[in-house]
């Protein structure tokens, strides 16, 4: 049992040197001891308010009541920090040695004010005092503080500061940006000021938490209005940010290499105060940064020799970030093959959406009314230039492209520097306004397109195989595709060369007046097709078709609803001679809709032309007749029927001018 005497004794002598210790511990002179080397590295009034106590644990030395530092003589903020009290721990080795040596400060629920003037002035621009004046406090003894000339703070030294269920704010009245942080718990260590400090960091902004561990390569250095070599390591949810690089805090600044891998897309925009847009594959459900990265005063990023994979998607170029109410993005990017094969995929609403939104939904068609979301347009302006080698679309394969994008307040601009698609070129403006709803307007022209893909995608109609010249100016306003397309108002024009027409004989149709010739395996081929057309309220009107064949030539006019997807439009065909009803017309009608067109001969328009054709007959008939008795009675030839009445007053005349000769005894 002697042990155990021997254990309790010691517990009990322990227990009664704490004690003592505690008694003997100069508290207030601790207190003070911290409160003037703050004010002395600092220059500003530090305020304590109720009783000072003295402590045991987590370490010796004392607690205070309610403390605060006063703000920069420039702002009217309040305190630039207060807290409901600070823990103070000692070094006791040196304690019982005579000496005071404050080894831990720990800061209770602070609230921290950081602002930047409407000049540019920074409330964390501390100067500190002569050391040397009379009202500069004068380190207590045995205190490991650096009292070297400079900005505040750099002298101090501390083997750990701690911030506990904190806050801080950051107000920049240059541009009236206010960022709040809560929950914020740090843990700085500077145990010498001229080398490096360490410091974790945990904080909730706009409800997202994220965690910091930083190394900063000399802390006195960086609080002295100059640069110092800084890592840190971010995490946000279970994306990660790391720099590698070098940064100041007065003016604010930062430059280095950074490398981002953010995976969760939800937590980064949810810590900037965005819902994460609902982006397909292949425009950033996830996305790796890396490059040459720099920050300036005004929080303004670029980011040069940048790599940017957007999920399968690698860009590289530059990018530059201005920080304001309303962000703007410069950027200049460049890649080799682009994979956007996602935008052609399926859409909802209980049937299938291609790219163009028409649903397939019981084979009757019509265009979704899905709500189309471009809020996003709102968030921020751009400038975004992109050149790609090649572009899959999912529904289009494009070539060589080279777009300039503009986006200012939620209206976005797209001009076409170079586009090959459809197995020609495009070129033009798009442009997508977000104000006040959703408007768009196409302004293209195409040169040797093929118009079976685009008119696939853009109308789902898939019949009409040729290459050609093709310009469109449509204007279409609404939130969903049916009440865009049926709001469509523009012209255009149509110039085709050699091509196919699939699913109508017009040939057959003609030579056997049977409008049967459609369906899978019919085409007719022709040697072109021109005409112009007008689109007013999803309706388009055309009048001047023309198509050219090797055995038959047309007209056509009538109506296409492209917001209906319905037709009525009547094709006059007139067979070349040598054929079966060679130099017949013969006019058909083309109604219904686009999945189930209806092709009828107009019989009664027919009958109209072929009563036409008799009455010419017969016209033609008593004209001959007619010029066979001048040419017999009289002796007069009419060369032309139009004539006959010229030709008999002519002839009349001069019988009369010669009887009245002969009556007059003239020759």
């Amino acid at each position: 049992m002697r042990w155990v005497f021997r254990l309790v004794s010691a517990v009990v002598i322990v227990v009664i040197a704490a004690v003592a210790l505690l008694f003997l511990l100069p508290a207030d002179k601790i207190a003070k001891l911290a409160t003037d080397r703050l004010r002395a590295e600092t220059g500003r009034a530090v305020t304590i308010a109720g009783d000072v106590r003295p402590s045991l644990w987590p370490e010796l030395g004392v607690s205070t009541g309610a403390v605060s530092v006063a703000n920069a003589d420039w702002s009217d903020g309040g305190p630039m920090l207060r807290a409901e009290g600070l823990s103070i721990g000692v070094d006791i080795r040196q304690l019982l040695g005579g000496t005071i040596r404050i080894r831990r400060v720990e800061a209770v629920a602070p609230q921290i004010l950081l602002e930047i003037a409407a000049d540019g002035r920074a409330n964390w621009d501390l100067q500190r005092p002569d050391t040397g004046s009379a009202t500069a406090p004068a380190p207590a003894t045995g205190d490991s503080g650096d009292s070297g000339s400079g900005g505040g703070l750099t002298g101090l030294s501390l083997d750990r500061a701690e911030i506990t269920g904190g806050a801080l704010t950051f107000v920049d009245h240059r541009s009236g940006a206010r960022t709040t942080l809560s929950d914020v718990d740090a843990t700085i260590r500077i145990p010498d000021p001229q080398g490096r400090a360490e410091m974790q960091a945990s904080a909730v902004m706009n409800g997202q938490p994220f965690s910091l561990d930083a190394s900063i390569g000399a802390f006195a250095t960086l609080m002295s209005e100059a640069v110092v070599p800084v890592t840190a390591d971010t995490s946000i949810g279970g994306s990660t940010i790391a720099f590698r690089g070098n940064a100041g805090l007065l003016p604010v600044a930062a430059g280095g290499r950074i490398n981002a891998d953010l995976k969760d897309m939800a937590a980064v925009f949810a810590l900037v105060g965005q819902a994460a847009p609902a982006l397909p594959r292949g425009l950033g459900k996830t996305a790796v940064i890396s490059g040459d990265f720099t920050m300036n005063d005004r929080l303004d990023l670029t980011l040069r020799d940048a790599t940017i994979q957007l999920d399968q998607n690698v860009l590289s170029g530059a990018v530059d970030v201005a920080i304001a109410e309303k962000p703007r993005i410069t950027a200049r990017l460049t890649a080799s093959a682009l994979d956007f094969s996602m935008l052609g995929g399926s859409g909802g609403g209980g049937g299938t959406t291609g790219s163009t939104g028409a649903s397939t939904t019981g084979g009757t068609g019509g265009w979704s009314r899905d709500p189309i979301d471009i809020s996003g347009l709102q968030a921020v302006d751009a400038d975004v230039a992109l050149g790609a080698a090649s572009i899959d679309l999912g529904f289009a394969q494009l070539g060589r492209t080279r777009l300039l994008t503009r986006l200012d307040n939620g209206r976005a601009v797209t001009e076409i520097g170079e586009l090959s698609a459809y197995g020609g070129s495009i070129g033009g403006s798009f442009v997508v306004n977000s104000g006040g709803g959703l408007s768009v307007r196409a302004n293209l022209a195409g040169d040797g397109v093929a118009l079976q893909p685009l008119l696939q995608q853009l109308a789902g109609y898939d019949r009409l195989l040729a290459n050609g010249d093709v310009t469109i100016n449509l204007l279409g306003v609404g939130n969903n595709m049916h009440t865009l397309m049926n709001s469509l108002n523009g012209d255009g024009t149509l110039k085709l060369g050699k091509g196919a027409l699939q699913g109508l004989d017009l040939v057959g149709m003609l030579r056997n007046f049977d409008t049967s010739f459609v369906g899978e395996g019919a085409k007719t081929i022709f040697d072109g097709i021109t005409g112009t057309f007008t689109v007013v309220d999803g309706v388009m009107s055309n009048v001047d078709l023309k198509f050219v064949a090797p055995l038959l030539n047309a007209t056509g006019s009538g109506k296409i609803g492209i917001g209906g997807q319905t037709l009525d439009y009547r094709v006059t065909a007139r067979l070349l001679e040598g054929q079966t009803n060679g130099g017949l017309s013969v006019p058909l009608m083309i109604t219904g809709t686009w999945a189930k067109p209806k092709f009828r001969i107009d019989l009664e328009a027919l009958a109209k032309q072929e009563l036409a054709d008799d009455v010419e007959k017969v016209k033609t008939r008593v004209e001959d007749a007619v010029k066979d008795k001048l040419q017999e009675e009289l002796g007069v030839k009419v060369d032309d029927p139009n004539n006959v009445e010229d030709v008999l007053k002519k002839e009349l005349e001069q019988r009369a001018k010669k009887g009245l000769l002969d009556l007059l005894g003239g020759n």
